[in-house]
């Protein structure tokens, strides 16, 4: 294995192939996506399949496009919380597997190819563009969750104070210097109840300009189901707030403004999706929420459009123990100014239209039926939609909300 990687990084730094002309174009989509458990990539409009019979989910591109990271696992009753990382590298074919028992919460960085991840509450580092190893190193251990921080130095991290079910819970802050050497400081203590089970928090996330992060705090697995709170921090620890204790536990249900403070997400408590969750607004430093979401109706999946406009998958509110009887939801375009609120896409009966993001001046989304599911692309000045990529896996769905992570990725290169 130490052979394999030694002759590997002799080629990567050593040979300069050509490479694809797809993968040179940066005006062109670039997706990483699953199908029938495999995983494929599509450059414009050439596909490629990269493995053959595994059991693939996860797929995270590099800041530069040439990586793909990924978790490899058995298929165990359609969930992957943990398995193999492995990369790909496009340019040299080549796939490394990286560590095993592997948390689905893998990162790389902003702007640089290095990827944390935690294995059994250790977080570490591989620094993909290092010419001296290709190993991970270890930079804390007791971390429950993590997120790298904005100057991309390091790391914002959380974990319990103790094993009290009433413990508080430590943010802090690791800062590695450019010999690995990580340094860990307490950045934040939030004091927790004794009416109160959290098990730990999410990924973090900061507002554009870095003066605030937003994050949940996550009660234990059956409590979280229904409910989790919403939480903004200063970047410089001193102010914080409980804005919200009815959100679930869905990482691309609160999302900041492009350029603004301004910090969309969904609200309501209660484990369905088609029940009681409503698009909601917050502009620190002020905590006074504006619901959107007109009477009758439901949001789940937000995407900005810019710091006015934001996409929104929205359905027909229904409590039902039928599947087939709850709502899939249509895109609406919300102006949060104006309160212009109209439907962009009408999928046929029966389907139902997941936003994912926005790039390159067009709108990305999912349409699935919740047995097959393609991925369609327009324009966001006049909605035209086109089949971008057909035949994506299904996402694991939990009443009716799925996690469109596990399988697919578009690249988040420059505009």
């Amino acid at each position: 294995m130490i052979r394999t990687i030694l002759l590997f990084m002799i080629l990567f730094v050593h040979l300069s192939p050509i490479q694809p002309e797809a993968v040179n174009n940066q005006n062109q989509l670039k997706a990483a996506f699953i199908r029938n458990d495999d995983l494929w990539i599509k450059i414009g409009n050439k596909e490629k399949q990269i493995t053959a019979g595994e059991y693939v989910r996860y797929p995270k591109w590099s800041p530069d496009g040439q990586w793909i990271a990924y978790i490899k696992s058995k298929k165990d009753g359609n969930m992957v919380n943990n398995g193999e990382l492995w990369l790909f590298h496009i340019r040299f074919n080549k796939h490394i597997h990286i560590k095993s028992n592997v948390n689905n919460n893998f990162q790389w960085s902003h702007d640089h190819n290095k990827i944390g991840f935690l294995v059994n509450k250790s977080l570490y580092v591989l620094n993909t563009a290092s010419t001296h190893s290709f190993v991970p190193f270890l930079v804390a251990e007791q971390v429950d969750n993590f997120s790298w921080l904005p100057n991309e130095e390091g790391f914002l991290v959380s974990t319990r104070e103790n094993e009290n079910l009433h413990s508080n819970i430590i943010l802090s802050k690791i800062i590695v210097n450019d010999r690995n050497i990580p340094t860990r400081s307490l950045f934040f203590t939030i004091p927790i109840r004794n009416d109160e089970l959290i098990a730990g928090t999410s990924q973090f996330k900061w507002s554009h300009d870095r003066k605030w992060i937003s994050f949940l705090l996550v009660p234990t697995a059956s409590i979280s189901a229904d409910s989790n709170t919403l939480c903004l921090l200063t970047s410089d620890g001193k102010v914080f707030h409980r804005i919200d204790k009815e959100v679930l536990n869905e990482n691309d249900w609160f999302k900041w403004a492009p350029s603004s403070t301004f910090l969309g997400y969904i609200s309501g408590g209660g484990r369905e999706a088609t029940n009681n969750k409503k698009l909601t607004l917050v502009r620190p430093p002020s905590i006074q929420k504006k619901f959107i979401t007109p009477k009758g109706f439901v949001d789940r999946d937000l995407t900005w459009k810019n710091n006015n406009i934001i996409y929104v998958s929205r359905s027909k509110e229904k409590k039902s123990d039928n599947l087939e009887e709850r709502s899939l939801p249509n895109l609406y375009e919300v102006n949060i100014f104006t309160n212009s609120q109209k439907q962009i896409t009408f999928p046929p009966q029966k389907n139902g239209d997941f936003v994912i993001d926005v790039k390159k001046k067009q709108l990305v989304w999912i349409r699935t039926d919740r047995k097959k599911a393609d991925v369609l692309i327009s324009s966001m000045d006049q909605i035209k939609e086109e089949t971008w990529i057909k035949g994506l896996t299904v996402a694991n769905s939990y009443y009716d909300r799925w996690s469109w992570e596990e399988v697919f990725s578009l690249y988040n290169g420059a505009n």
